[in-house]
């Protein structure tokens, strides 16, 4: 585990963020947790659309 400190924002880090961002695939989030000054946790979430909700927004309902 590395130790990510949010007071000096390493090139390594940023590449970690940068990798989560390219891992979401259309719909989802990355979140950062950061607990006393430290890039603890850093979570990747995909969301799947259903077929009535890609519909609604394809067609602007």
């Amino acid at each position: 585990m590395r130790d990510y400190s949010t007071k000096s924002v390493t090139n390594e880090l940023l590449s970690e963020i940068a990798e989560a961002l390219q891992n979401v695939r259309g719909w989802g989030s990355v979140e950062i947790f950061v607990q006393d000054f430290k890039v603890v946790q850093i979570i990747e979430r995909n969301i799947r659309k259903t077929n009535q909700i890609q519909n609604a927004i394809k067609s602007g309902s």
